[in-house]
Parts: structure tokens; sequence; C-alpha cells
């Protein structure tokens, strides 16, 4: 083999690059199977109850490999959220690019309320633990948090929805900024309370609550204007008449 092919086309060894990307893939590994591990033991223990050491033990793994990755218990725990949605990140981004009518839309943004609400009440002895100790932690990793979680799947969203405006898709007096950020919210709120109240805020199964609150942000809650001369309808008589 010549002393070329051991190199590519900026001089950089191949050898030397392969160990680069495999590390950063078994780095990449190592910190999901941390984060693993932490989700478990906050969920079990609480904040207060953790340790690194359980962490690690758990995980199955030295204490100072936590180190290695990780800062402090606060740091682990901000990074869960964003681990618990990182398949569902994967999945939108993919999704994404697919959504140009409006029934692909829906269909995105039915994927994404039923993925979140999926998420967070499977997690639901984490989450109760997060909500409980996220406002007792310092400023700057109540800042870093802010800056980890919301802007990945917002900036999808909103990128999204720009473009769905240029193309006619949306309303043109539509703020992609709001609505990035209104959409998941909706389905936050209706988490949260299940997650608070210990039982869903309305009768409704998750599928049902998510395409209602999907229509609700696509098409309003107005009925459409009648035609001038005619009277409007609706579904059930007003005040049981």
């Amino acid at each position: 083999m010549s002393e070329r092919s051991l190199t590519d086309s900026r001089g950089v060894p191949q050898l030397a690059r392969l160990t680069a990307r495999k590390r950063e893939v078994l780095g990449g590994e190592r910190r999901r199977q941390i984060l693993g591990a932490a989700l478990r033991v906050f969920a079990r223990r609480g904040y207060d109850g953790a340790t690194i050491e359980d962490i690690a033990r758990t995980a199955r793994l030295a204490e100072g490999t936590i180190y290695n990755y990780f800062r402090s218990k606060e740091d682990l725990l901000i990074h869960i959220p964003r681990h618990m949605a990182g398949p569902l990140f994967d999945e939108l981004a993919a999704r994404l690019p697919e959504a140009s009518t409006p029934a692909e839309a829906e269909q995105l943004l039915v994927l994404l309320g039923r993925a979140m609400m999926e998420r967070l009440t499977a997690n639901v002895r984490f989450v109760k633990v997060f909500l409980s100790t996220l406002p007792r932690l310092s400023q700057h990793t109540r800042k870093e948090y802010a800056r980890l979680m919301p802007l990945r799947v917002v900036g999808m969203l909103e990128a999204h929805l720009r473009q769905g405006v240029a193309a006619g898709l949306y309303r043109r007096d539509l703020e992609p900024a709001v609505a990035a950020r209104a959409i998941p919210a909706m389905f936050m709120f209706m988490v949260m309370q299940e997650v608070l109240l210990g039982r869903p805020p309305v009768p409704f199964g998750h599928d049902r609550i998510v395409e209602q609150t999907v229509r609700l942000f696509l098409s309003g809650a107005l009925a459409p204007v009648p035609p001038a001369g005619t009277q409007p309808q609706y579904a059930t008589p007003i005040d049981g008449g």
C-alpha cells in the first residue's frame, strides 16, 4: 500500500481520522449510557437522594468516568430532557422536509404531539423530580438548560414554518418564531397538568388531545363564515334548544 493511500485529500492520516471518528461514536454512546442511568436514579431516589456514585453504579462505570462527560449532578440533570427527546428530534428532522401539504403538516404535528406526550408520561417520575428541582438550581444552570433543550425542536419547527409561509402552505401573517414555541407549549401544558394533578386534565386519551390541539392550531376555533343570507350551522343546539 502506498504512502499516499494512507492519507486523505488534505494529507491527514486515515488511521488517525478513523480513530477520531471511533472516539466520537464511543463518546456519544457513553454519554447516552450515563444519562439513561441518571434518569433512572433520579426517578427512583429524587434529586437530593441521588449521588454520582449511584449513577456510576447503575451505569456500571467508574465514578470518575462520569466526570469525563458531565461536570456535576446539576449538569447531568439538565441534560436528561434532551436525552429523552433525542429520538423525537431525529424523527422530526427526517419528516420535516416531507410536510409540504396541509395533510402532511397535520400528520407531522400529530407525530410531534404524540411523541412528546408519550415520552413525558413514560418518564413521569423523573418529570416530577425535574419540575420540583429546576427552580432550586443555580441561575447559571437554569440558563444552560434553557439553551440546551428547546432550541433544536423550536429551530426545526421555525424553519419549517418560514418555508411553509413562503410556499403558501401557512398564512402570510403567521409569525413563525411565535408559532414554533406555541405548538410544543400546548402539548407540554396538557402533560404538565396530568403530571401535577395525577390524572388527565380532560376525559380523553392522548391521541384525541393531540388531534384536537393540532386542528386548533391549524384551523383555529372559529367556524367558517357562512355566505351572506344564510344562517350558521352548529354541531349541537345552543342553550339546549
